[in-house]
């Protein structure tokens, strides 16, 4: 019976042209609601509907033509044609991420902010690694004050405090890389992104500052507790 039921549907909706355009109001419906509750689930299942609809969308189309009344497939693929434009562009210039929206930030454990500003003296006197934010939020500028014993390169790794998820892996890797090409004594300063979340969704996460020497095995220098928060793209 619930088979027979399913089928009904499927035809209905197949050959009512208005149909699936009507239905567009699910997907959009969920991506409003994903944006309004920051939950990352509601986004996929968003795209999920979205993407099957203008599936029907076409499907309906050529039912259209089938039935006689191919008149009604320009209304069904104009309207798909610019939602799918749409989506295309926004999730490629702005995809909503709320990686850090509902993360908890420990209050057991010391935690710093990034400075404003590029650090003075004194930020060193207990730490060699101190971190700024001094462009957009998630763009981070890091000072090294610490004498290498060995030739080699520096680098940053990053890490989510609760979850112990590493951030951008790859990415902080390779742009945070500074090659150390004397032993003398001087501050080093280098710059990563962060990609996982969105401004204003703060969250904590643990600097590691790391060493590779030339032909040995990376070893760890120091790490500090820092709020951060994700680069809107």
């Amino acid at each position: 019976m619930i088979f027979v039921q399913i089928k009904n549907a499927l035809i209905k909706y197949f050959k009512t042209w208005w149909l699936p355009i009507a239905f567009y109001v699910i997907p959009i419906g969920l991506y409003m609601l994903g944006s309004i509750l920051k939950r990352d689930f509601l986004i996929d299942a968003f795209l999920f509907t979205i993407y099957l609809n203008i599936a029907g969308n076409i499907i309906s189309s050529i039912v259209q033509i089938v039935i006689g009344k191919w008149y009604f497939l320009f209304p069904q693929l104009i309207i798909s044609f610019f939602l799918f434009l749409w989506l295309g562009l926004f999730f490629l210039f702005s995809p909503p991420d709320f990686y850090g929206a509902h993360k908890v930030i420990p209050n057991d454990i010391e935690i710093s902010k990034p400075l404003d500003s590029i650090p003075e003296d004194k930020e060193f006197e207990k730490n060699n690694l101190v971190l700024s934010c001094l462009s957009q939020p998630g763009i981070y500028n890091f000072y090294i004050n610490a004498k290498p014993k060995e030739l080699g390169h520096f680098y940053i790794k990053a890490f989510e405090i609760t979850s112990n998820d590493r951030l951008s892996e790859d990415r902080i890797k390779n742009r945070s890389d500074i090659k150390v090409e004397n032993l003398e004594p001087k501050l080093y300063s280098g710059e990563f992104t962060i990609y996982e979340g969105s401004w204003g969704d703060k969250y904590a996460a643990r600097i590691e500052l790391w060493f590779i020497p030339q032909n040995k095995k990376e070893y760890k220098i120091a790490e500090r507790n820092y709020i951060v928060e994700g680069w809107m793209r």
